[in-house]
C-alpha cells in the first residue's frame, strides 16, 4: 500500500481542501478500525493544513493509468471534392497565449504565497 494520502485513499491529486476533507470524513466515517481512522485524520492534516505538503504530495501522486471509459469520439471525415485542402486549411490559427504574450509569476516562497496559505501578506 501506498504511503500517498492521495494513492492510499483514492484522492484526486486536482482536488483543494473542501473535497479533500468531504472524501476522508466519508472514509472515516465507514471505518471501524481506530487505527486506520487515526491515520486518516493524521492524512487530512497533511493534506489540508500544510499547503506546501498537499503540493508535495499532490506532485508525488501517479497519474490515472487506467483506460478511460467509452470510446473515443470519432474524428470528423472531410467532405472529398476536386481541391480536398484550401487555403484556409493551410493558415496557422491564432493563440491566445501568444496574443497575451509571456506569463510572469511572482517569485514567491509556497508558505507565503496568499493564495495557498489564505492569509494576506
Amino acid at each position: 500500500m501506498s504511503d500517498n494520502p492521495f494513492e492510499r485513499y483514492g484522492l484526486d491529486p486536482f482536488a483543494g481542501p473542501a473535497r479533500i476533507t468531504e472524501r476522508l470524513r466519508e472514509l472515516a466515517e465507514d471505518c471501524e478500525d481506530e487505527h486506520e481512522r487515526a491515520a486518516i485524520r493524521e492524512a487530512w492534516e497533511a493534506l489540508t493544513l500544510h499547503p506546501r505538503r498537499r503540493l508535495e504530495l499532490a506532485l508525488q501522486a501517479h497519474p490515472e493509468s487506467r483506460p478511460a471509459l467509452g470510446r473515443p469520439p470519432r474524428p470528423r471525415r472531410r467532405a472529398r471534392t476536386e481541391d480536398p485542402l484550401g487555403l484556409a486549411d493551410l493558415t496557422a490559427l491564432p493563440s491566445v497565449a501568444g496574443a497575451l504574450g509571456p506569463i510572469e509569476l511572482p517569485d514567491i516562497p509556497l508558505d507565503e504565497d496568499e493564495i495557498l496559505t489564505g492569509r494576506k501578506r
